[in-house]
């Protein structure tokens, strides 16, 4: 750290805008250059190892803080400006419902995936079909059976008590 620590303070703020967030990140990096340490083999200089840690390190920052923000919804203050604004409660309540089921399509294989979201753009079994190279009556199946399956996930709301 004392021969890269300012290039690599640089480097995590590329990573990261929030300052504590940045912080944390950057003692990460350090942590993970200390264990990874022993590995080092000297194949190339230590600074191209270092940028190399200082990567991977980032990239695995990045892809938690994706799946962080999928995963958050809107806090009370957001919810109220978004009420404020006009915005009905049948209204909010299908954009909810539409983040649960795209959330559950997100989940499914990659070829299922594809037929839903392609099915949600209003594309008949036919021309799925034609994208897909499957006989029509085998992609309206596999809808028929997401469309179940989904259903069965999101199931009934319970109403508090």
């Amino acid at each position: 750290m004392r021969l890269h620590g300012a290039e690599l303070a640089r480097f995590v703020s590329g990573y990261e805008r929030d300052s504590a967030k940045r912080q944390e990140l950057l003692q990460e990096l350090q942590l993970a250059l200390w264990q990874s340490l022993a590995g080092f083999r000297g194949q190339c200089s230590l600074r191209t190892w270092v940028y190399r840690v200082a990567h991977n390190v980032g990239a695995s920052h990045v892809e938690r803080s994706l799946r962080q923000a999928e995963r958050q919804g809107l806090t009370l203050e957001e919810a109220e400006a978004q009420a404020d604004e006009g915005a009905d409660i049948a209204h909010t309540e299908r954009r909810i419902d539409l983040g649960r089921v795209l959330a559950l399509i997100h989940r499914l294989r990659p070829l299922d995936r594809e037929l839903m979201l392609l099915y949600l753009e209003d594309l008949d079994a036919a021309s799925i079909a034609e994208i897909t190279g499957f006989s029509a009556r085998n992609v309206a199946t596999k809808i028929h059976r997401i469309k179940a399956l989904l259903a069965r996930q999101l199931g009934p709301k319970e109403s508090a008590p």
